[in-house]
């Protein structure tokens, strides 16, 4: 578990602001208990506030930037933490997906990178321009052995049709048998929404959900490198996005018998 001492604001604005806070609360040498009297919070609360685990809300945030004459800096780093994209976004979720005991996949116009043939992996990366496409190929396959460890997490995942039309023609028995392998999972529900299902809101794009011991995080994929969700109301509408879409989609059998009709039908 962090600390507000290990705590490395180079990691990531949240981390950033945590840090902040913990810095400006003791040049104000005040406690943690005094912060919590001031924004309706106890000691604890703050506690982790200040180890980063959990993020104190804008309006707390906006009291103590008053209270501290801090010029809204407080403030400022909340709102950039919460919109900003960050390198160290993506390591946090390889740690979150290693962690999760529960992980929900919404894959919309892509095949999600835990069912990516290498073939698959090296054909996005290559068109992505990545640098050392077989660097992260490798990692890439390194990372689907989550879904075969001895602790392995369930695994929830709705697909949209539209990632398999747009599969490569050379590509695709490859790729769809891997995706019944995974099917065939004891801990993996895989579930394809079809084409004809029309719009759903799960085609906004692609996400995931983590659902570990300690809290629960999810990741939007964006055509640079995706973001980090930790607040709770972002959470809430990919979790009712997650459930829309899988009101949607085929049952897990239906869907291993159309993966199977794919791989049958002469290319």
């Amino acid at each position: 578990m962090s600390t507000a001492e290990s705590i490395d604001p180079l990691t990531g604005l949240w981390a950033l602001l945590a840090v902040q806070l913990r810095i400006l609360r003791k040049q104000q040498r005040t406690s943690q208990a005094a912060v919590g009297s001031l924004v309706g919070a106890d000691h604890k609360t703050v506690s982790n506030w200040e180890a980063q685990r959990n993020h104190p809300p804008v309006d707390a945030l906006r009291t103590l930037d008053t209270e501290w004459k801090t010029g809204g800096l407080l403030e400022a780093l909340h709102h950039y933490a919460k919109t900003m994209q960050a390198p160290a976004k993506f390591l946090a979720v390889v740690e979150y997906e290693s962690l999760a005991n529960v992980i929900r996949i919404n894959g919309v116009a892509f095949i999600p990178g835990l069912l990516q043939t290498p073939e698959y992996a090296r054909d996005v990366f290559t068109m992505a321009g990545t640098p050392d496409v077989e660097g992260q190929v490798t990692q890439r396959v390194e990372r689907q052995a989550v879904l075969t460890r001895e602790d392995a997490p369930y695994v929830s995942i709705l697909l949209s049709e539209v990632a398999l039309v747009v599969v490569p023609a050379h590509l695709r028995t490859g790729q769809v048998e891997k995706l019944i392998e995974i099917a065939d999972l004891p801990n993996v529900s895989l579930r394809l929404v079809p084409v004809d299902a029309g719009l759903q809101v799960g085609l906004e794009g692609a996400f995931h959900l983590f659902s570990t011991a300690e809290r629960e995080v999810g990741f939007v994929e964006t055509p640079a490198r995706g973001r980090l969700v930790t607040e709770m109301d972002d959470l809430r509408r990919l979790t009712v996005a997650f459930d829309r879409t899988s009101g949607r989609a085929l049952s897990p059998e239906a869907t291993r018998a159309s993966l199977q009709e794919m791989i049958e039908v002469p290319q």
